[in-house]
């Protein structure tokens, strides 16, 4: 077992992959001044591995007194899940409320493999589990960074996979088998970090059909296999080195590619589901109910960051003791500590798969925490912008406040309330122009499964017959087979 170091995380992306970024190939990641910014963020896993100050939260030992990443483990208890939660919240913070990191969509999709090939092994007879097994057991010796690779590119939303025009290669599949494994093709979108990934977990994004069978794979890959093509995503600024303007922005790049497969070859223990389409559905909620995880711990992050900045902008503009302002900072305070509480919820009840000693987080808190925060963002990010006012349009650069000619002009106008700093309201300013962009709007209604996702996963989970059984006894309305919660209570109101 072994904790890699950063360099040696380094070298170990230096593989020649196939990676394309503004129209040109890229010779080598860790190079590339766009790629290095997705690469502090995907380092940072393997620098607070190595300190000693966090070690005791990212590392375990095997019983032969060997270090072995804890993410890597499976979830069997409410303290894994909230060990992890802990996790992701410390890398948010250091990562301005991103958690970056090598290894959490990877993390998700080693659990979804988990839960769901265990159940295909004790309903089909399959022996998933064991590759598995083996597979968590390489993670653990050489420590690579694993992502999770799940939404594919779908072309015409209307029809089904395999009935796709002009081609079927969509959806990712399998398209030729032979004793040592399998080939497939298609394409996945919205990879985020895979220029700087050792290797992609692929799962479905969607329940598949027999029609369908060859799209229902599962499997493992390195990111420069032959037949791999990323392509990353735009950076929406160019100025990445400017921290003043674009204090979120210049530190920030997920690199998000798409990733296409042409008749990419998968050994057989790197094969995890090749057919079984009734479970298709599985993995990918499964995938979703502990990437729900992930998302609601750093949501939180976020929005300390988010209310943080309204508070801070309010005292700069004097504005702190105004009503109006207050009703917004209260709002706003609710909203951030509301999804904490939501999503903790989600660890402390948590749900063990039947038949296994696996749990994964409470799938209704935990859709319940994400919808709430995507729902909401927009009016967080008006509550913010409202506070701070028209200069987060209008507040001009660090250019011209760092331009001798300009600067007293800017120190003497740009204060606010008395004691504070030109240059701290501007760096305030910037901030929240750049934490309100369209783009990071965007993300976070999308991030992590769409609102749309969040209403289905809610409505199939709810208590229908309990919240039935609810109104039933207040309206006097008997019914023959009554909800366990509801039967046989006392009359009410009572006779006294």
């Amino acid at each position: 077992m072994a904790i890699r170091t950063v360099e040696e995380y380094k070298q170990s992306i230096r593989d020649d992959r196939v990676v394309y970024f503004r129209g040109e190939r890229i010779k080598d990641v860790t190079e590339h001044p766009f790629m290095q910014i997705t690469l502090s963020q995907m380092a940072l896993d393997y620098i607070v591995a190595n300190d000693p100050k966090y070690r005791d939260l990212f590392v375990d030992e095997d019983e032969n007194g060997e270090p072995m990443r804890f993410l890597h483990k499976p979830e069997r208890t409410t303290e894994d899940l909230l060990r992890r939660r802990e996790i992701v919240q410390l890398m948010a913070r250091m990562g301005f409320g991103i958690p970056g990191g090598s290894n959490t969509t990877g993390k998700d999709a080693l659990n979804a493999i988990a839960v769901v090939c265990d159940r295909m092994d004790r309903q089909t007879g399959s022996n998933y589990r064991e590759r598995v097994e083996a597979y968590r057991q390489r993670l653990l010796k050489e420590d690579p960074a694993v992502i999770g690779a799940v939404t594919d590119i779908k072309g015409d939303r209307g029809l089904r996979p395999s009935k796709q025009v002009p081609h079927q290669d969509y959806y990712v599949r399998v398209v030729d088998r032979n004793k040592d494994g399998i080939f497939v093709s298609g394409a996945k979108a919205h990879i985020s970090l895979a220029p700087l990934a050792n290797e992609m977990i692929c799962i479905p994004c969607r329940r598949h059909k027999e029609e369908d069978k060859d799209y229902a794979v599962v499997f493992s890959v390195p990111c420069n296999a032959k037949g791999i093509t990323m392509i990353s995503t735009d950076h929406e600024i160019d100025d990445i080195d400017n921290t003043f303007d674009y204090p979120y922005s210049s530190s920030i790049f997920f690199a998000d590619a798409i990733v296409i497969f042409d008749n990419v070859f998968i050994p057989n223990e790197n094969v995890f589901m090749d057919g079984e389409w009734k479970y298709s559905g599985d993995m990918a909620y499964a995938f979703g109910n502990s990437h729900r995880l992930f998302a609601d711990s750093y949501k939180y992050v976020e929005l300390e960051i988010l209310a943080g900045a309204a508070f801070l902008i309010a005292e700069y503009n004097g504005l702190e003791r105004v009503s109006h302002v207050q009703d917004k900072l209260a709002w706003l305070t609710m909203y951030c500590e509301a999804e904490e509480a939501l999503a903790e919820q989600a660890c402390v009840k948590p749900v063990q798969d039947p038949g296994s000693d696996l749990v994964y987080p409470n799938p209704m808190y935990s859709n319940i925490a994400k919808f709430f925060f995507a729902e909401n963002y927009h009016q967080a990010m008006k509550n913010v912008q409202d506070i701070a006012g028209g200069l987060v349009c209008t507040v001009p650069s660090s250019k011209d406040f760092f331009n001798p000619e300009t600067r007293e002009l800017m120190e003497k106008y740009l204060t606010g309330k008395h004691g504070i700093q030109a240059e701290d309201r501007m760096r305030a300013f910037r901030l929240i122009k750049d934490l309100t962009s369209a783009w990071h709007g965007t993300l976070t209604i999308h991030g992590e499964g769409s609102l749309a996702t969040q209403r289905m996963s809610i409505l199939a989970l709810a208590d229908v017959e309990r919240y039935k059984a609810a109104a039933r006894r207040v309206a006097r309305i008997k019914s023959d087979k009554e909800h366990p919660l509801y039967e046989g209570l006392l009359d009410y109101p009572p006779k006294v």
